[in-house]
């Protein structure tokens, strides 16, 4: 997989950090890389709950494994199919709501959770 837009996860061609869209428009690569630890773990945090939900039966899935840790999603406090969309409404706001510093750190999570981060880019942002 080619390198990818600090910022918005287009590919770079033959630019090194940002896609040419994101330096034209003025975007600080320094600011796009220094994110906070918090921000990156309830982003990973929001990857595994959703992955909670299994995307063929909508149902919830008895128990996940990433990256040899299991979990529920009663290990988030998630009983029921509609606690759960509330739960993920809820972070989704909050991304939109963060929407630079969720873009910032996007990239640090990519490698880990393509799909999860392409979703988010496509869908939340």
């Amino acid at each position: 997989m080619g390198k990818t837009c600090l910022n918005c996860g287009k590919p770079l061609g033959s630019h090194t950090t940002l896609c040419h869209g994101c330096e034209a428009d003025g975007v600080d690569p320094a600011s796009i890389t220094d994110v906070e630890e918090t921000v990156l773990e309830r982003l990973e945090r929001y990857f595994i709950v959703s992955s909670t939900k299994c995307a063929d039966c909508d149902d919830l899935h008895g128990t996940v494994t990433i990256d040899g840790e299991s979990y529920t999603a009663a290990d988030f406090g998630i009983e029921s199919l509609e606690e759960w969309s509330l739960e993920m409404d809820a972070e989704e706001d909050w991304m939109r709501a963060n929407r630079e510093t969720v873009r910032a750190a996007l990239p640090r999570l990519e490698d880990d959770w393509p799909r999860s981060v392409a979703a988010v880019r496509q869908h939340v942002l």
